[in-house]
């Protein structure tokens, strides 16, 4: 569904409803939404604790790092006002330049103050469905969520996957045009089922 159809369907509703049923519908889906990705964080950063970063940098030197309204203020206590020269002026929300001022050779400078995507990568929550980036760890990760699926879950994976150009930036892929998958989704029932499969294997 484009755009201008989704704001015709929206006003459409907005009609058939009125003002006050229709604002009530649009709060708590929003409030849903902002649930999802609470829960989706919590997820991402439990699964992480059971694996080790590559430290390959890739996230750090070839994508958009988003700063949400904590990170911002978080950052402007480190750094002050020379936070928003390392800011992308070229974009509507908040996200650093790239590739990121804070990374010096391949350390991070603020490591413990670093941004919440930062922290939850290669997990990313900029899609309507909870996705995985296929970097380095993304793959090692994804692997041990096939194997760990098949081994107390379902024997036939069923993902989504998001193939798109290959670019020689991305972190699956150096080899030119061939499509190849960058991201896999997983909704949070898989996150879920993945942490408890997780546990089991440590308690094991």
């Amino acid at each position: 569904m484009n755009e201008e159809n989704l704001k015709k369907q929206t006003l459409q509703f907005r009609e058939l409803v009125g003002d006050e049923l229709f604002w009530f519908t649009m709060s708590r889906n929003v409030m849903a939404i902002e649930k999802d990705r609470r829960r989706f964080g919590e997820l991402a950063l439990e699964i992480l604790e059971y694996f080790e970063c590559e430290r390959c940098c890739l996230c750090c030197s070839e994508m958009p790092i988003h700063l949400n309204d904590e990170d911002v203020e978080r950052l402007y206590r480190l750094d002050g006002d020379a936070l928003f020269d390392k800011m992308d002026a070229n974009e509507m929300d908040n996200f650093l330049k790239t590739p990121c001022p804070y990374l010096k050779g391949d350390i991070c400078t603020i490591y413990e103050a670093r941004p919440s995507a930062c922290k939850m990568f290669p997990f990313v929550v900029i899609r309507p469905v909870p996705t995985l980036q296929l970097c380095p760890m993304g793959k090692k990760i994804f692997e041990k969520f096939k194997e760990l699926a098949r081994k107390y879950g379902k024997k036939d994976l069923k993902v989504e996957w998001d193939a798109s150009e290959s670019s020689g930036s991305d972190c699956n892929s150096r080899e030119g045009s061939e499509k190849k998958a960058v991201y896999v989704a997983l909704p949070i029932a898989v996150l879920e089922r993945f942490l408890k499969y997780l546990r089991v294997e440590k308690e094991g």
